[in-house]
């Protein structure tokens, strides 16, 4: 909710403003001092529309790291949880085993229980491998991602209100962000091939 708040608000610039410059051509308001008040409102409407990409970039990058990177960590978290309760059971089986006698009964399942807590234990450390690796790539990532993104919001929100048209679309530029043009849909993937 919190989310959609900013991008709903953002969404609403260019509609409004676009609607007041169709207003004005309905109405015959061509003339001169209506003329500079329908080229403001065109260029807020493009600025609304440049700083709504911003912000829909902004939200879908921080939507990535939240619901695609950090839940792959936790995913992993849970994963090694797992494999250390296994190998916890197949090393107190095994204990439990090498207390007992050791007779010919007994030494076929002390070596196949050998086995399983070998398995479980390669499992294991690989897991909290795999744990490690991740929460040092999401530490950097984090960091680095919400930095980059709290920079373009803040720019293009400061180029915005203070009306810097060419600030804005550098900021755009800066981040790597194309605009889609309204009416015209992204080519399908057959199309681009």
């Amino acid at each position: 909710m919190a989310q959609e708040s900013p991008k709903n608000s953002a969404a609403e610039i260019p509609v409004t403003s676009n609607g007041e410059v169709d207003d004005s051509r309905e109405h015959g308001f061509n003339r001169e001092e209506f003329g500079y008040n329908a080229d403001t409102q065109k260029l807020l409407a493009k600025n609304g529309e440049t700083l709504l990409g911003a912000i829909n970039f902004f939200i879908a990058s921080v939507n990535t790291l939240v619901n695609k990177t950090i839940e792959d960590t936790l995913m992993t978290v849970k994963q090694y949880e797992s494999a250390r309760i296994e190998y916890d059971a197949y090393r107190t089986d095994l204990e439990e085993l090498n207390l007992g006698p050791r007779d010919t009964n007994t030494l076929p399942k002390i070596e196949q229980s050998q086995h399983l807590f070998q398995a479980h234990k390669e499992k294991y450390d690989k897991m909290r491998n795999d744990v490690s690796v991740k929460l040092k790539f999401l530490e950097e990532n984090k960091v680095k991602v919400l930095h980059n993104q709290l920079v373009l919001f803040h720019n293009a929100i400061a180029a915005y209100f203070a009306g810097n048209q060419k600030q804005l679309e550098q900021t755009l530029k800066q981040f790597h962000i194309k605009l889609k043009t309204p009416g015209v849909d992204a080519p399908s993937w057959l199309e681009e091939q």
